[in-house]
């Protein structure tokens, strides 16, 4: 069955798919500010090692899972972009809990380990 892409606009159908377009470029922002924020914690612990002893050690290791976290929410939000004009095109709407849940407890993960690994590491005046 081939899916046509393009539809007659009766009710909402232009503002859903405006709204889908919107959306994937939450998650493209979204994915380059987490790659962003991995380079910025290498460049921070690359720079402040000297005053906070051994967080070199940990910057790289958290900046690579962070821009590893920014390409697999990038690829999740193609994942749904796709699937959400299939389903639109076919008058329907996919909940996407599991991705929410899934993003959500890794952006958890690694402001706990950011966090934790900064506070381990103050010196104590």
């Amino acid at each position: 069955m081939k899916i046509r892409l393009v539809l007659a606009n009766n009710g909402s159908v232009a503002r859903d798919h405006l709204s889908l377009e919107r959306t994937f470029l939450a998650y493209i922002r979204t994915s380059l500010a987490l790659a962003c924020a991995g380079v910025a914690v290498v460049q921070f612990c690359a720079i402040a090692s000297t005053g906070l002893g051994n967080i070199q050690a940990y910057g790289r290791p958290i900046g690579a899972f962070t821009v590893a976290l920014s390409i697999i929410l990038l690829v999740v939000g193609v994942i749904r972009f796709y699937s959400v004009q299939t389903h639109l095109t076919r008058g329907l709407f996919p909940v996407s809990r599991i991705f929410v849940y899934v993003i959500s407890t890794f952006l958890v993960a690694l402001i706990a380990v950011v966090f934790g690994t900064l506070v381990s590491e103050q010196k104590s005046y």
